[in-house]
């Protein structure tokens, strides 16, 4: 006795999906960390950044030679937001950059 191409198919569609979901779920919440860190990190900048404008600049455009000179957003960009945040606290408590 064979099964059914509906007995076989209907499983492998539900894990599809399953799967589809699970993944479409994770990128949208690695997007979410990303944006969270982002905010974070011009928080912490914009003080001595005098502007939010300026923060973002230099976010995007300052090279960070103690993280192999990567700028913030790459650095985010590549996960390793939490670094930037760790360097900033660094700055932040009177060490060297």
């Amino acid at each position: 006795m064979t099964a059914s191409p509906a007995a076989v198919l209907l499983p492998l569609g539900i894990l599809f999906t399953a799967l589809l979901l699970f993944a479409g779920g994770f990128a949208w919440a690695r997007r979410r960390d990303k944006r969270e860190q982002a905010r974070q990190i011009l928080d912490k900048i914009e003080p001595w950044a005098g502007s939010r404008r300026a923060a973002k600049a230099w976010y995007q455009s300052h090279p960070i030679a103690a993280l192999g000179n990567w700028t913030a957003a790459a650095l985010v960009a590549h996960g390793r937001g939490e670094d930037v945040l760790r360097f900033l606290d660094h700055i932040e408590a009177g060490g060297f950059a």
